[in-house]
């Protein structure tokens, strides 16, 4: 189907996918849910004595603690403290004789994986990183306008409500062709996109990516295509009737004063406007420019990518008007020629992807494909971000969107790819537990530790690494232990998959090359150790983490050693300042510095990028920022730094 009008409708083809949806069923609740591996501020303590309640306070009151609870059962209490002082807690409570075992209070989450018979299918979800973003938000409280053909959302007139959406929250619906609240589909291409946005987890067909977002539909075109007007008054009207995020998965080549008014208003505002980057027109090969209103710098402009992450021949790239290009990359599958599931599966109207009259009441699982495909994932990202931090403005949100991204294409940013796949879970995270979401959070972090335990003479016992990580876009990564050979010798270790372990010369080294970027708390080893025939009692084994490193390609090789100080240790581009390798020294390079060095303060001179504050943004802000990480300057970051100051060009004084 082409839409040859002001807008076209963006990948609006589909094959069939033979699975007919059933009829109503029990909505799953799945409760938006802080993400956390252990409870902040709290430690369990194993007691080898009877007497837990005394054992217990005293205890608490040796590491400045009160006690929680004690159980009547396994000898175990847990002791409250302020957070962050758990690891010198620990170390304290270890050394006490009535404690045999003291640890943080780790926690689980309820699993959060839809049980739609065919979620096995949606590649896209598992691509974005869904399943992992779902244990913190499903986008509770926020509201995504859908401007489309309209959506199926209820049953009136000749027109049904689709079984996959019984659930789905639905408010303030609008034709914007027709001045009336009725945004029913003609078409199914709305339908579908709100599908991947809200479809139900209800045990039949598909899920949908964040199912407590309520959907505002808003139809914006007709049979010949989306007019510049429809648009306008659809935007004007999501965003009057507090929508937070509106989806356009539509476009063309030429964008109208009153489109442009009306999306300056969103801006204005505060509601986040996203957009397909567009299918190249009638040719479906990728133009070298974006589609409107993708292309206007305040919109997040989303690309296209099949199933093993390329680029789809048909996405279009560029650049916006302003001075960045395409933002971001989502699933949008390819032709599913083959019945393989090349496309993005949802349900709309059975017309459109198997052969019958057009029936408004009848629907059945399409696969589609486009960058139209590839947007509700991104809004639906957005949304999430939202709705763990409902006070982030627009720019802040395409600002994180872009940082989180897992990287693409060529190393760093480029026009094909834009800053690369979206990626859930790091868009949402607070890894720095500042209270927001930021760029800080979205960069790659890595730590790593090793298990304690006690060892008798001649005894063998198997210690495990652990390595919690977030990586967009690494490539291989490595640690490093190192123990007393005089107590022990590293006799085996045994890696998951992926995973190499070398035991040489006292060193220990783990090392991999993960197919896929990883997120979370995760195991790569077991390390064995053998304790010295000549030990004469018991003995705490004590191993060292001697470093840990990730290659990360658009950041260089960054080392993060045990005490979480980092070092650039692979000049490649950072030499000239440029930690992004946009070939530019700007303001997300100042970010990159203060993550490295620990600093949450971004005064509004290093947020401009001039960092030596010479009124100018120049390869001496590249040196300085060199400098920095280096420790050739250490001035405090407050006000205006004058980091690296000595490396700023000298000005001849007037005579």
């Amino acid at each position: 189907m082409s839409l040859p009008a002001a807008a076209r409708l963006i990948a609006p083809l589909a094959v069939l996918a033979a699975l007919a949806l059933a009829g109503p069923a029990t909505a799953a609740s799945p409760g938006a849910l802080e993400q956390s591996y252990y409870a902040a501020g709290e430690v369990v303590v194993s007691l080898s004595g009877e007497s837990a309640d005394a054992e217990s306070a005293r205890l608490a009151s040796l590491v400045g603690a009160r006690v929680e609870r004690v159980s009547a059962r396994g000898g175990f209490a847990t002791l409250s403290l302020p957070p962050g002082r758990e690891a010198e807690a620990i170390e304290q409570l270890l050394a006490d004789p009535a404690v045999e075992s003291a640890e943080r209070n780790a926690l689980k989450q309820p699993s959060r994986i839809p049980v739609d018979e065919y979620f096995p299918l949606q590649w896209n979800m598992k691509m974005i990183g869904a399943p992992e973003a779902w244990s913190t938000s499903f986008a509770s409280g926020v509201t995504i306008a859908v401007l489309d053909t309209g959506v199926a959302y209820e049953n009136y007139e000749e027109f049904g409500r689709s079984p996959g959406l019984s659930q789905t929250k639905f408010v303030s619906p609008y034709d914007a062709t027709d001045d009336t609240t009725h945004a029913n589909d003609e078409d199914g291409h709305g339908t579908h996109i709100t599908g991947t946005l809200a479809q139900d987890w209800d045990a039949i067909g598909v899920a949908g990516l964040v199912p407590h977002a309520a959907i505002m539909p808003v139809r914006v075109c007709r049979q010949f295509g989306c007019s510049a007007d429809s648009i306008a008054a659809g935007v004007y009207w999501a965003v009057d009737h507090g929508a937070d995020v509106i989806n356009l998965s539509l476009g063309g080549a030429i964008v109208t004063k009153i489109e442009r008014e009306a999306f300056a208003y969103a801006e204005a505002i505060g509601v986040v406007v996203v957009a397909a980057a567009g299918n190249g027109g009638g040719d479906l090969i990728g133009d070298p420019e974006l589609d409107f209103p993708a292309r206007i710098e305040t919109v997040v402009s989303v690309g296209a990518v099949d199933r093993f992450m390329d680029r789809a021949g048909y996405s279009s790239y560029g650049a916006h008007e302003g001075e960045d290009g395409l933002h971001v990359m989502g699933p949008g599958g390819i032709k599913d020629e083959a019945l393989n599931g090349d496309g993005i599966l949802q349900s709309t109207y059975a017309f459109r992807c198997e052969e019958g009259p057009e029936d408004y009441t009848q629907f059945s699982l399409c696969s589609f494909f486009g960058t139209s495909m590839a947007t509700p994932h991104v809004s639906g990202i957005a949304a999430m971000l939202l709705s763990v931090h409902p006070n982030l403005k627009p720019v802040q949100v395409r600002q994180v969107l872009r940082c989180a991204a897992l990287d693409l294409g060529d190393p760093g940013y480029d026009a094909e790819y834009g800053a690369g796949m979206a990626l859930a879970p790091a868009a949402i995270a607070d890894q720095d537990e500042d209270g927001t979401v930021d760029c800080l959070d979205a960069r790659p972090y890595l730590t790593a530790s090793i298990g304690k335990a006690d060892v008798r003479p001649a005894e063998t016992v198997s210690v495990p690494l652990d390595v919690a990580a977030w990586w967009p876009g690494v490539t291989t990564y490595e640690v490093r232990v190192s123990f007393d050979p005089a107590v022990v010798e590293a006799v085996g270790c045994a890696p998951r998959e992926e995973t190499v372990c070398v035991v040489e010369d006292g060193l220990v080294t783990v090392f991999g090359s993960p197919a896929s970027p990883l997120s979370g708390n995760f195991r790569p080893a077991y390390i064995d150790f053998e304790a010295s025939r000549d030990l004469i009692a018991f003995s705490s084994l004590h191993l060292v983490l001697t470093a840990l490193s990730a290659r990360v390609p658009d950041v260089g090789l960054q080392l993060f050693t045990e005490d979480g100080s980092v070092r650039i240790s692979d000049p490649g581009p950072t030499l000239a300042g440029d930690l992004d390798c946009d070939s530019q020294v700007g303001p997300q390079d100042v970010i990159d510095v203060l993550r490295a060095t620990g600093g949450s303060h971004l005064p509004l001179c290093a947020a401009q990028g001039d960092v030596n504050c010479s009124g100018d943004v120049d390869a001496f802000d590249g040196l300085a920022i060199v400098a920095h990480i280096a420790e050739i300057a250490q001035p405090a970051l407050a006000g205006c730094p004058e980091i690296g100051s000595s490396l700023a060009p000298e000005v001849e004084e007037p005579e």
